[in-house]
C-alpha cells in the first residue's frame, strides 16, 4: 500500500479546509475503487485539526448508520472494537501534525504536544521536516527525542531527512543523509512503521526534481542504511504531471506533497497515479 502523504504547511483556514474535505469526499466516492488501497494522509495546521476530526468523525457514523441498517442492526449493537475499526481506522483519509514537542507537556508557549495530537484524531506526525530543522535549528538530537515521544503516543512519524543544493553539487548527498538518519533515528525503539521522507531541499518548491536515477540512489541507500523494514516517500514539487514516473521508481513507497495538496484534485489526482 502506497502512502500519499499532503502537507499543508501554514495554509488554508476553516472555510478553506471545509471546502477542500467536502471536495474529497465527492472524489473519493467516485474514485473509489482506485483508491481504498491508498493510505492518505492530511498534515493540517494543528489550529484545524480538531475540526478535520470532527467532520471525519460525522462521516464515520453516517457509514456506521448505513451499516447497522443494511445488518438489521442497531448502533449500539456494535461492539467497542468494530465502532473504532468503522469510525476511526477506516476513514478515508488519516490526520497528521505537522511537528510536536519532545516534551509531553509544560511551559512550552506556542508548541504542540504528541499526546494532544493524538486526541484529536491523528495517526501520523511529520519529524524533522526541513523548513523545521532550518527555521526552528532542530538538530538531529531534538528529532529523535520527538520521535520517542511520538512513539510513546502511538502516532506514525513522518521522518524527513534531505540536503541542499551545495552538499548535493558536491557529491555529498549521501553522507549527509546517513548521518541524518543515524542521528535522527533512535536505534533502540521499535517502530511498527517506519517511514522515512526523502525531500531534496534543492526541490522543495523550486521545479527542480532529481532524475529517476537519483531517486532510486537514495531510495535504495536510505532502506540499506535504516537495516529496518521501512516505507520511503519522496517529497519535493511533487504534482500529478510527475507522480506517476516518481512512484514508478524502485523502492518509492509513496510522497509527501506541499503546495501541489492545497489543491483537492490535483491530490486526488496524485493519490491515482
Amino acid at each position: 500500500m502506497k502512502i500519499i502523504a499532503a502537507n499543508w504547511k501554514m495554509n488554508h483556514d476553516f472555510d478553506e479546509a471545509d471546502t477542500w474535505l467536502d471536495s474529497f469526499f465527492h472524489h473519493y466516492s467516485a474514485k473509489y475503487e482506485q483508491l481504498k488501497d491508498v493510505e492518505m494522509v492530511l498534515c493540517a495546521p494543528s489550529i484545524l485539526l480538531d475540526y478535520l476530526d470532527s467532520e471525519l468523525m460525522e462521516d464515520g457514523f453516517q457509514l456506521l448508520e448505513k451499516m447497522a441498517q443494511k445488518d438489521g442492526r442497531k448502533v449500539e449493537d456494535f461492539s467497542a472494537e468494530e465502532l473504532n475499526e468503522i469510525i476511526i481506522n477506516a476513514r478515508p483519509i488519516k490526520l497528521g501534525g505537522q511537528d510536536c514537542h519532545f516534551e509531553k507537556s509544560g511551559s512550552f508557549t506556542g508548541d504542540v504536544g504528541a499526546s494532544m495530537l493524538k486526541k484529536v484524531g491523528c495517526h501520523y506526525v511529520i519529524l524533522g521536516h526541513s523548513e523545521r530543522r532550518a527555521g526552528h535549528f532542530e538538530s538531529d538530537e531534538i528529532v529523535a527525542k520527538k520521535i520517542r515521544t511520538a512513539l510513546e503516543e502511538k502516532l506514525t512519524p513522518i521522518i524527513c531527512v534531505g540536503e541542499n543544493k551545495e552538499i548535493r553539487d558536491r557529491g555529498e548527498h549521501l553522507e549527509f543523509v546517513r548521518k541524518q538518519l543515524i542521528g535522527s533515528i533512535p536505534s533502540d525503539v521499535k517502530f511498527e512503521k517506519l517511514v522515512i521522507a526523502y525531500e531534496p531541499i534543492w526541490s522543495i518548491g523550486t521545479g527542480a526534481i532529481p532524475s529517476s536515477e537519483q531517486i532510486a540512489e537514495m531510495m535504495n541507500f536510505i532502506k540499506k542504511t535504516v537495516a529496518m523494514e521501512s516505507l520511503t516517500l519522496y517529497g519535493g514539487s511533487v504534482t500529478s504531471q510527475n507522480s506517476g514516473e516518481i512512484l514508478a521508481v524502485a523502492n518509492v513507497d509513496g510522497l509527501l506533497i506541499g503546495k501541489a495538496s492545497l489543491d483537492v484534485e490535483e491530490f486526488v489526482k496524485i493519490s491515482l497515479s
